[in-house]
């Protein structure tokens, strides 16, 4: 068996990424109700899309602890920023702006995290992005937000 030093890798810290992810979900979504598959509650689908990004992420660290994988070296602070900063405007700006100004938002900070992506990828993602979205959501799903400030 190898020992705790050995078994940080790659795959342990994705694992326990998603798990805390799952975890800080299920803790806010608990007051919600979950319902049956025929009657579904508003906390249904939360429910499984954290449960399953639980067992992912429980699979993941079983895997990097067992079999091993690509030691971390080092961690990428630019990605982990601008990522989590996309998410964050997208949660400030969906109510305030509508669908398609906050996926341009969240795509357009996004793309900040890679030094290789080029400007007409970003644009054409967040235009894809944000048309796909607003179909989606707003139109197909009929979920109750607007599309535009």
């Amino acid at each position: 068996m190898k020992s705790v030093g050995q078994s940080v890798n790659e795959d342990v810290c994705t694992g326990a990424l998603l798990a805390v992810v799952a975890i800080v979900a299920l803790s806010y979504i608990r007051t919600l109700e979950v319902g049956t598959v025929l009657e579904m509650g508003p906390g249904y689908f939360p429910f499984g899309l954290a449960v399953a990004l639980l067992g992912m992420g429980l699979i993941l660290i079983l895997k990097g602890v067992l079999i091993g994988g690509v030691p971390v070296q080092h961690f990428h602070l630019r990605p982990l920023f601008f990522i989590l900063i996309s998410f964050a405007a997208f949660g400030a700006l969906l109510e305030r702006a509508g669908m398609v100004v906050a996926v341009l938002a969240q795509v357009g900070l996004a793309a900040l995290a890679s030094r290789e992506t080029t400007l007409l990828q970003t644009a054409v993602t967040a235009v894809g992005c944000a048309a796909a979205s607003s179909v989606l959501f707003v139109w197909v799903l009929q979920i109750p937000v607007s599309v535009w400030p």
